[in-house]
């Protein structure tokens, strides 16, 4: 390209062969949220996503079906609440007294029994279109890029400890916007986070960014805000290695021994305790993957799993002892402290407690699910598999009304009984309340137009 055709192409030449030549798809954002698609009045919004990977059992947890036959309903009885005629399982004794700030979808409905689909459908709003598809970002990915960077040298997207699992968070978008995971023992006294070091190719990749667009022309003209970002990108990455910022937000040993024993003294509850400690000192939006890893699944530090197909009611309180019916052929990995279900009681109502004492739970959205329910027979094993057709989630601050159920199942827990609400209409759920436009935000770079969530907001659910 000789001189006088650097000097005739403008900045808007420029992006628009940046976004063939580097597969960069922000600036077409950009555009659209100088349109008015992004509220400004929530720019200042965030997300605390409880992955429950594997799958919560509705009738284990916020949908219990006493009436329901023997080989239906389970164990455990339901409770009463602090909102009159709200029942939710016996085991959540904690949550119970907290009902009025949360609200409860029970007509959830989903398309697939795989993990890698359902997990991919619940965090991006968008059902594959082909099994292994990698295609759509995730919530996080898509908020993060749209709303940007709340505070320098604190990530806009951050995973604990992977953002997302059978999933590319950042799918099409490319590494340059995928979380930064933290990964380890936020209990471990050694916890700390070393500078926080990019994944090689994502740095690479907004350096090399940088270089490509530079080398079209030096096209920095001032007063031009879409190439602007472009810069952002790499002086987000340098302020987020050198500045100190998230080593401090992780320095979990600057609470007060009261509050990190109320979430729990463990490697689950102390990353719901660093996800509100990230969100507190800018992040946008954290996805914590909170299972507790035992049982017949293996020991890891980011594989712990709600999937139990087998010896569900003592695997969800503890793993600690081997249930006598397990088979000898079987390999049991013990875990002393609490099951899933009564470390989600403990962190769950620790971050509602602590986001509103400390002012954030308005401009915070908390939602808690899995990328399925479970099935309503109780199978050979005392466990419940893969079921896409019912399930139900959690949500709480951020405008969501508190104290309400939205939708209800059959008698027996097999489909919704109402209206069902989908993982796209929670998609466009989860952008409202982010003041994110879905009705007329668009994924760039797609043959035709493609909304980032073609659902409804859930009506109810928003006061």
């Amino acid at each position: 390209m000789n001189q006088q055709a650097v000097d005739q192409l403008t900045r808007r030449a420029a992006l628009q062969l940046g976004t063939g030549l580097f597969g960069l798809s922000l600036p077409g954002y950009l555009a659209a949220a100088r349109a008015g698609q992004v509220d400004p009045a929530r720019r200042d919004y965030s997300c605390i996503f409880l992955f429950l990977a594997g799958g919560i059992s509705h009738f284990e947890s916020w949908d219990p079906k006493p009436n329901a036959p023997v080989g239906i309903r389970g164990l455990w009885s339901p409770q009463s609440t602090n909102v009159p005629g709200t029942f939710i399982t016996e085991k959540m004794p904690l949550l119970a007294r907290m009902m009025d700030k949360v609200a409860v979808i029970r007509s959830w409905k989903g398309a697939s029994g795989s993990h890698g689909d359902a997990s991919k459908h619940a965090m991006s709003g968008v059902l594959p279109r082909s099994r292994n598809q990698q295609f759509f970002p995730n919530f996080g990915c898509i908020a993060s890029t749209l709303l940007g960077t709340r505070q320098p040298g604190i990530p806009s997207y951050v995973g604990v400890p992977v953002a997302a699992r059978y999933t590319t968070p950042s799918g099409y978008l490319g590494p340059a916007y995928s979380a930064f995971d933290v990964d380890g023992d936020p209990s471990a006294k050694n916890f700390e986070i070393e500078g926080l070091r990019l994944p090689r190719g994502r740095f690479e990749t907004r350096r090399s960014l940088l270089d490509q667009v530079d080398n079209l022309g030096r096209l920095a003209a001032a007063g031009n805000n879409t190439l602007s970002v472009h810069d952002n990108l790499f002086e987000e990455a340098v302020t987020t290695l050198t500045s100190g910022a998230i080593q401090k937000a992780a320095r979990l040993d600057e609470e007060s021994l009261a509050v990190r024993q109320r979430y729990g003294m463990n490697i689950y509850g102390q990353r719901v305790l660093l996800a509100r400690r990230m969100v507190e000192a800018g992040a946008r939006f954290v996805t914590v993957n909170h299972a507790v890893q035992g049982g017949l699944f293996g020991k890891g530090l980011t594989n712990g799993t709600w999937d139990n197909h087998g010896w569900l009611f003592d695997s969800m309180m503890s793993f600690g002892k081997r249930p006598a019916a397990v088979g000898k052929d079987k390999t049991w990995h013990e875990y002393k402290g609490p099951g899933n279900l009564p470390q989600l009681d403990m962190s769950l109502t620790s971050l509602l407690t602590d986001l509103e004492e400390r002012g954030l739970l308005d401009t915070t959205l908390v939602v808690a699910m899995g990328e399925f329910g479970r099935t309503p027979k109780i199978n050979k094993t005392a466990g419940r598999d893969h079921y896409p057709r019912a399930g139900n989630v959690l949500l709480a601050g951020a405008g969501v009304k508190g104290g309400v159920v939205i939708g209800a199942t059959d008698p027996n827990g097999a489909a919704p009984a109402t209206r069902p609400w989908t993982p796209v209409d929670f998609g466009a759920s989860i952008y409202h309340a982010l003041g994110i436009d879905a009705e007329t935000t668009y994924f760039p770079r797609l043959p035709r137009p493609t909304k980032i969530a073609e659902g409804q907001v859930i009506e109810g659910l928003f006061a």
